[in-house]
Parts: C-alpha cells; structure tokens; sequence
C-alpha cells in the first residue's frame, strides 16, 4: 500500500472523526441492540448452518433454482463476473430499455456493474442515498453497510450542486430532500430495477431483503422488470435460516434492532407481465466452498461489523483497508474474487488484533485466513534470509540481538532508552522511544545464578518458562519477575535454554515453513523435561504453542499429536497465578502497604485469541492488591503488532494515540499489562509525551508487592 495514500488518510481530518465518533457510538448501540439475545448462541447457529450449507452449495442452488422457477422467476447461473454483466446487459436491452434504476447491491461493485453497462449505452442510476454519493463522487464503497460515511456535508453539497445544476447548501435536511426529488423521476421512469438480496430460501425460491429506505420496494416493483443478483453463498435451506440471518444483520451493521423495510418476494410481482430475473453469481465461490482451508470465509452475512470495530480501518478507512469489499473480510475475500495481484498489499494491513473474530455474526476466524493466505502471496526480497536463516537458527539469531546491544550506544539518550534511530529507521520513534536491548539477556542470568532447587516439605507443581524473544533480550528483569513471583506462589520453576523464537513473526509474515520449523523444535524442546505447565508472559507466544502449533503440524499426525499435548500444559502467567488467588491465604503481599490504583490494557491475543480476561484483573485485585480504574475501551489494541510497528509506524502510531488518550483520561499514573509488546509500545508513546505514567507486566508488579 503507497505510504502516500495511508498519510492522505491519516492526514483528513474529517474522515478520521467520522470513523472515531462511529467507531464510539457502535458498541453502545450494539449492545442495546442485542439486549435479551444470545449473540454466541445465534452466531453459532449461523455459523453451523452456513458451513453446512456451503458442503452442499452446487445442491442448494439446484434446489433454489427449481424452487425460483417453479414461482415464476428465471434464474441464470453466472460463472463469471464478465457472464453475469454480459446476462444483464441482454436483459435490459431485450427489454428494449437504456434505463436502470439500482437499490444497493454490493455484488454489482463486485463485478463493476455500472462500469460496464454505461460503455455500452445504458445508463445506471443508484438510487440508496449513500450509493447515489459514491456514484456522482465515481469511487467505490468504502463501506459494505455504510458506502459514504467518508463524506462529509459539504462534499455532498457539491456533488449535488453538480448533478443537479442549482446550488445546494450544506444542511442535511435540504439534502436528503434533494435527493430524494431528484431520485423520484428514477423511479417512475426506470425501465428495469435491480437489487441484491441478502439471503435466498432455497425450499421456496424466496429471497430476502432488508433495507433503511423505501428504494429498495420501489426499484423491485415499479418497473415491470426485477433483477435480483445474489452471490451463491446467500442461500440458505430456508426460512427458519433465513430469519436468523435478517434477526443478527442490522444488529450487528448498525445497532439497530431491525431494519426500516424487510421484503420477501417470491416470483414476479405485480400481475401480468411482470418478470423476475435471478443472477446468481459464482465468481470462484463454488470452487472456493470446496476449499478445507478457506471455505468459511463464505459464510460471511456481509453485515460490516469487522469494519466496524478494526482499529486499522479507523485510521484509514475502507479506500485503504479493502479493495471492492472492506474491513477484515474483504481482505480475505479479494483474493479469490478479484486475484492474489488486488490482495498483496492490503493482507498486510491487517494488525492481527482478532477484534473481527469477536462481532463477526458467522463466527469466522477472520484473522486466522488473513494470517493463511499471506502464505500465498509474493514475499519481500530478504524475508526468506531474515527467518529461514537467522531467526531459525537460534545461536546466530541470540548472537545478532548480542552484537545489537553494542550498535544501539549511540543512539541511547538519559536513561538508556532510545529515542532517534538513523536514516528511514527514524520514522519508528518519531512519536515514541525505544528500551534498549539489555546488557545479558534473560537467559544468560539464568546461567550466572542457576541453583539447585530448595527441598520443600510440600510437592511444587514444576513450571517450565517459555519467556519471548522480546522479555529474554529486552526485559530480562521482567522475566526474573515472572520466576520470583511463580515461586513465591509455591511453583517449582525451570528455563529450557534451547528455547527459541514461537515462529509468530514468521508466521505473521506467510512463512509458514519456517513457522513449522520452528513450531517443531519448540515442542521438542518443551516436551523433553517432564512439567505440569509450560508458561509465557507473552499472549501472543501463548497463542502460538496454545494454537498455532497444533494447527501447523496438522499434516503430521506424530507431530500434531506431540503439540496438542504441548497446546494442553501452556498458560499465560496471570492464568497460573490466578488460580493462587482467592484461597484461605490470599497471597504472600496482600493487605501490605499503601494500595496502588492501576489501570489495565488487555492484550488482544490474550483476551480473544486465549479467551483470558478476568485472570489478570484478579491477580492485580487479591495478589497484588491495586485498584482497578477500567480505561475506555481497555481491550482495543495499542497498535504494536509485533513487526507491524515497523511496517507501518504511521498506522501504529495513530492507533497508539488513541489509547494513550483513554490511559490518561482514567488518572491513573500506572498501565499494568500481560504482554512484553504491549508494554514496550504503550510506555514508548507515554513517555516520549512527557506524561509520567509508568508501564509494568503484572509479574513485576507481583514480584514488587510480594518483596
């Protein structure tokens, strides 16, 4: 993606306040909307039935299409988007007609409609208000629900003026009055309407509706011909899945309980001479439900609500974040509706923060695709080196973070963190400084004062520590903290030095081979000492042994065996220490001293990629003994990302500020945090603003009250 097209993103003032105040306002009317319904109990539904469906897809269209027929409505199969278009186009102009009047369907953006239509002397009118904008404006949707919540009213106001010849003022309500004169004629005079539909029964050939404005009705029955274009995953066996879909969609689009208008229509309607013609489009969707690994992207509802919460695509919007379709979908849907060549680019956008997988209303593991199919797109030069060679090889990876320890100096102000790099390296500290990479890592002070473990008169369940590249070679302390408070809780606790990276980063990267390569030696290495548990202080190593191991050695039943065993023994610290709270003795430093008030940021992978939330909280709470202030928004990620800081500072940055605003507005002058990253990012951007809020890992402040 042009850094040029982030900044001009970054840089409107108006579209980023637009997506920060929606961004706000979502949840809260989410939520209200969902009041007295199970969202985990419907989207599991959803999710089965869809996925079920999608087994069976070529049966569901043969049924749909008899059932379709037999009500009266011809239906044409489209492989392609160039066969649907071209079927279109001969319906409209066997009807004689120059004239169509459009509702919203995103399946016409799909297959680029308009575009095609208007080279061949038919003219197209888009007549949802938001559509209509984008139309006069000639760009595309940067929303799947919402197509111009980009523009503002006095863009509008132009757009009007021009189309219409008389000048508009910026007033909303003169707008929408505007509009809604100037789309009236559409109607009356269209010729053909089309609309999309949002679910299609296959026991009866019904499709379904929904839409906030009465264009939907007037375009699918004022003109004596309807065409209806459906992507094939729409169907659903029947009604009872059908209102399940309409029941989640406007919940989760836009939080509202239901829709203005929902419309069933089953064959032509309106009497004699009417006609209903059904487009179902493929475009690689049958191959794509046939896919083991990627098919439940098709049980996607097109709702929006990945868009809607990504803390990417509220910096940068759906022109950035998306190429027909937005937001976390979208990216995985490109690929295999528009080519690998549209998807390169924006599969690296996403930050990984799972935000997607929580609201999606089908339960697709949006992230974990994103992650897959960047295996499948072309690599930078040197990503092959920088993994397969030095990360892999764990000495000469530890003895290149060594040789970094002396090449940081210069670049080191009071205090030892680092706050310019040089040359195009400048733009990662440009709102943040860096800590140092430490002196001896983790892993050699663990050599220096290596003991023989203490005889205890009570059995010591044995823990061995996976620690992170990043605690082991820039929080060394932070992990002598993990390792004094476990045992303090009574845990018997050892470092395997042949540990190494989890493979994450090269994961994250689409190097999936070295990321088994890795995931192998890991699990060796974690499996060869006899433990109760494996522990990391670090979500997103947690997610890797927890998770991701299982999943890459899949192909290899003796290895994926040797990793579930491995995935069934891995906690994050706070779970271990966790369960030492509550008991007859609540802890060895609890009721001590002055009380610390904290806030507390949940790292996106330990909340929702390990499903670890109240853990933390009730480690702080009985053993550390801190108050709690809850931070706005205190699971929306800092923006860290691993590499992603890297990649795109301006992106993290931007995504930073937005967390250090709701960490300063709580008064609480120390973040506790669960993961290395975290810390590194959110206590780099406090501390380059000067505001004297400290950053510390729950170990340490356990480790702290426990002396």
């Amino acid at each position: 993606m042009a850094k040029k097209e982030i900044s001009q993103k970054i840089n409107d003032a108006f579209l980023r306040r637009a997506l920060k105040n929606f961004a706000a306002a979502y949840p809260v009317a989410r939520a209200k909307a969902f009041e007295g319904i199970d969202f985990e109990e419907l989207r599991e539904r959803i999710s089965a039935f869809k996925q079920e469906g999608l087994k069976k897809l070529p049966e569901l269209v043969r049924q749909f299409t008899a059932s379709a027929e037999k009500a009266g409505a011809t239906v044409h199969l489209c492989s392609t988007p160039e066969e649907a278009n071209r079927t279109i186009h001969d319906i409209i102009k066997g009807k004689g007609a120059d004239f169509l009047v459009k509702s919203k369907a995103m399946t016409s953006e799909e297959i680029e409609l308009n575009h095609y239509l208007e080279e061949r002397g038919i003219r197209c009118l888009e007549t949802d208000l938001g559509e209509w904008i984008i139309q006069l404006a000639g760009e595309r949707p940067s929303h799947m629900v919402m197509p111009a919540i980009h523009k503002n009213r006095d863009d509008v106001a132009e757009l009007f003026s021009r189309a219409t010849g008389r000048e508009c003022p910026p007033d909303i309500p003169q707008l929408v009055q505007l509009a809604r004169e100037t789309l009236r004629s559409g109607f009356l005079t269209g010729q053909v309407g089309l609309s999309g539909a949002n679910v299609a029964m296959a026991d009866t050939g019904a499709i379904g509706i929904i839409t906030n404005e009465g264009n939907g009705r007037l375009v699918t029955t004022l003109p004596r011909t309807h065409i209806a274009l459906i992507g094939v995953e729409k169907i659903v066996p029947g009604l009872n899945e059908a209102l399940d879909v309409i029941n989640i969609l406007p919940k989760n689009a836009t939080g509202q309980k239901i829709t203005s208008y929902v419309s069933f229509i089953k064959g032509p309607t309106g009497g004699e001479g009417r006609e209903l013609h059904i487009v179902l489009l493929d475009n690689g969707r049958l191959r794509l439900a046939a896919d083991a690994d990627f098919s439940e992207a098709l049980k996607c509802v097109k709702c929006g609500a990945c868009a809607n919460v990504c803390p990417i695509y509220e910096i940068v919007g759906g022109h950035v974040f998306g190429h027909i379709y937005v937001g976390g979908i979208g990216l995985v849907l490109t690929p295999f509706f528009h080519g690998f060549d549209k998807a390169e680019e924006i599969l690296k956008l996403c930050i990984g923060c799972r935000k997607c997988n929580e609201v999606c209303a089908s339960k697709i593991d949006i992230e974990g695709l994103i992650v897959d199919l960047r295996d499948k797109i072309r690599k930078p030069v040197g990503q092959k080196f920088l993994f397969g060679t030095l990360m892999k090889n764990r000495k000469l990876f530890h003895a290149t973070l060594r040789a970094a320890y002396i090449a940081q100096k210069p670049f080191q102000g009071d205090g030892g963190r680092i706050r310019h790099l040089p040359l195009i390296l400048n733009r990662e500290t440009a709102n943040r400084s860096l800590p140092p990479i430490a002196e001896k890592p983790f892993r050699d002070l663990v050599l220096e004062t290596s003991k023989s473990p203490v005889p205890s008169s009570q059995p010591r369940e044995k823990v061995l520590f996976y620690s992170g590249c990043l605690a082991d070679f820039v929080y060394p302390e932070m992990c002598q903290d993990t390792v004094k408070s476990l045992e303090a809780l009574g845990y018997q606790v050892l470092f395997p030095q042949e540990q190494t990276c989890c493979g994450i980063p090269a994961r994250y990267s689409g190097e999936m081979d070295v990321a088994r390569d890795m995931a192998k030696i890991n699990t060796d290495v974690l499996l060869k000492e006899e433990a109760d548990y494996v522990v990391t202080i670090c979500p997103t190593c947690t997610m890797s042994l927890r998770h991701d191991f299982p999943k890459l050695l899949s192909a290899e039943p003796a290895w994926q065996e040797k990793a579930e065993r491995l995935a069934a023994k891995t906690f994050n610290f706070s779970e271990l220490a966790a369960r030492k709270a509550g008991t007859k003795d609540q802890g060895p430093g609890t009721g001590k001293g002055e009380r610390l008030t904290v806030t507390y940021h949940d790292a996106c992978h330990l909340k929702r990629g390990c499903g670890v939330h109240e853990e933390p909280r009730r480690v702080l709470r009985e053993l550390v003994g801190v108050e709690i202030i809850e931070m706005a928004d205190c699971d929306k990620c800092c923006g860290f990302g691993g590499s992603y800081s890297i990649k795109y500072p301006e992106i993290s940055q931007e995504v930073l500020k937005n967390k250090m605003e709701n960490i300063v507005a709580t008064g609480a002058r120390t973040v506790a945090v669960d993961c290395p990253g975290c810390k590194l990012q959110i206590e780099g951007g406090l501390e380059a603003a000067g505001t004297g809020i400290t950053v510390e890992h729950s170990a340490t402040l356990l480790a702290r009250r426990l002396k």
